[in-house]
This record gives structure tokens, C-alpha cells and sequence, in this order.
């Protein structure tokens, strides 16, 4: 039997051939990104924090924040933005909790006093995957018409924030 420079047989070598290139191809269509998302307000059922479940609509503009209670730049940001709620009421401030317990999630709203920004729990993350969320804080801009028209992933500061208000109108 005649061995190649490695060791290998000419038949070894060629079945590894085929596993390796097998093995690129299954790795390149599992790879593949999904389709993108449509840009449309995420269609998911979330859960206010009195328990009742709510899905996002459309109809004035709208500020959604994904973000989590361990998150530093959330614990920062999500105050800012309850201000900017306060401060501007023609724009709707939603924060998406992904997928933590509801009673972090309620404990982080009543230790900061959010009464602006509506506050809710999406315990099995529909909205953080129809996003593509993959840090936090991940922030999107919407329209009236529900059309996502911006995005910022990551920490936003105030003045960031009144920049994108001021194109959102």
C-alpha cells in the first residue's frame, strides 16, 4: 500500500478529503444569516407587569429598547429614555425586558419608578430573535405606521437620544 508524505493512504486521504469538504458545506448553510428582518414593529406577544399580555402596535411613534436588568449601560440609559417619555408624549417609549423573571423585571421598574415608559416582559425572547438583538441596550426607531425607521445598538446618551427623537418626528 503506498503512504503519502503524512502517512496517509491514498484512499484514507480522500475520504478525509470528502469529510472536510462535507463538513464546509453543512457549515456554510448553517451559517447562512437568516432573512432579514422586514423592519415592521415586532409582532410578539409581551407581557405587562401586572401579567396581562399585550402585543406592540403602531399608531404614534415609537422608542423600543431591548435591554436586561444585569446590563450596566441599561441600568444607565433606561432612566434617560423615562425622562425623554416624560418630556415628550407624542412618542411611545416601550422597554423589552428579554427574557428574564418577571420579578427582576418588576423590582427594576419599582426601584427606578418608571411611570412613563410602558415596561414589559418577553419571556421567551420573540422580540430580542425578530431583532437580532446581540448586546443590550438595542434600540429601535419606529414611525407612526409601525416602520422601523432607525437603530442604535448599544448605550445611547441624552444627546444621541434628542438627536434621533428630532428625525423620528
Amino acid at each position: 500500500m503506498e503512504k503519502t508524505p503524512i502517512g496517509l493512504s491514498p484512499r484514507l486521504r480522500l475520504g478525509l478529503v470528502g469529510l472536510i469538504a462535507g463538513g464546509l458545506v453543512l457549515l456554510a448553510l448553517f451559517a447562512t444569516p437568516p432573512r432579514p428582518p422586514t423592519g415592521d414593529l415586532p409582532q410578539a406577544t409581551l407581557v405587562r407587569l401586572d401579567g396581562t399580555p399585550v402585543r406592540l402596535q403602531s399608531g404614534k411613534p415609537t422608542v423600543l429598547t431591548v435591554w436586561a436588568t444585569w446590563c450596566g449601560y441599561c441600568q444607565r440609559q433606561l432612566p434617560e429614555f423615562e425622562a425623554a417619555a416624560r418630556a415628550h408624549p407624542e412618542v411611545r417609549f416601550v422597554f423589552v425586558n428579554d427574557g428574564e423573571p418577571a420579578s427582576l423585571v418588576r423590582q427594576f421598574h419599582d426601584a427606578r419608578g418608571f411611570t412613563h415608559a410602558e415596561v414589559y416582559q418577553d419571556a421567551l425572547r420573540a422580540v430580542a430573535q425578530a431583532l437580532r438583538v446581540n448586546g443590550y441596550p438595542s434600540n429601535f426607531f419606529y414611525n407612526a405606521q409601525g416602520e422601523r425607521v432607525g437603530e442604535v445598538r448599544g448605550y445611547m446618551s441624552p444627546e444621541q437620544l434628542r438627536a434621533a427623537l428630532a428625525q423620528l418626528r
